[in-house]
């Protein structure tokens, strides 16, 4: 609950603290009213809506009293252009986080991930397929994201699927880096809101 202290119409002092100021006084819920000859009121804070990434709300610095009741209102402003670019990184980063929490979809009932240690594994464990393949050997199994083991009858079935896997992640970072570098080379808010390419 925030107050402020009033002279009739006038504000002498937002926010004010009464518990502060009066230490020895009790207070009951919702209390208002004079101390030692100053007047506290309580003051709404009036609820916001605001759906525009690129607009910040900005309360008035004091309360205004409407229908006897002290309120203090806000405005919403345009947010600088690099705040509206440093928003915009974060949502994109945070779509990309999302999207290495969920993998790629190999479309066989199993994801696998790709993040750059996923990345790193794959290749790893290919690697090794080729030549247990070289040697006659059975090949190693990939481990899903659900850990299970992924098992191929044949190289060219493995490689055919790193082929997908590999063109898809290729695709993914990419989409995502020109999404970033749009961000970073816009001059203006409005080159912002466009939408990512689907």
């Amino acid at each position: 609950m925030q107050y402020a202290k009033v002279n009739g119409d006038t504000v002498l002092e937002f926010p004010s603290y009464p518990q502060r100021d009066h230490p020895q006084t009790s207070f009951g819920e919702g209390w208002q009213g004079e101390i030692d000859g100053i007047e506290y009121a309580i003051v709404e804070y009036v609820p916001y809506e605001n759906t525009d990434t690129n607009r910040q709300v900005v309360y008035d610095e004091l309360p205004q009293i409407v229908d006897g009741v002290w309120r203090l209102n806000y405005s919403l402003v345009d947010i600088s252009l690099e705040q509206a670019k440093f928003n915009q990184l974060q949502n994109i980063e945070q779509e990309w986080r999302s999207l290495e929490i969920l993998g790629w979809d190999s479309g066989q009932g199993y994801y696998l991930g790709i993040t750059p240690s996923d990345v790193a594994l794959l290749v790893g464990v290919f690697s090794l397929a080729k030549e247990a393949a070289a040697l006659g050997l059975e090949l190693p199994h990939l481990i899903s994201m659900a850990n299970t083991p992924i098992s191929f009858t044949s190289i060219q079935e493995m490689t055919l699927l790193l082929l997908q896997y590999g063109q898809a992640r290729s695709n993914m970072a990419s989409s995502f880096a020109a999404r970033r570098k749009a961000v970073s080379d816009a001059t203006t808010i409005e080159e912002l809101n466009v939408p990512p390419p689907i």
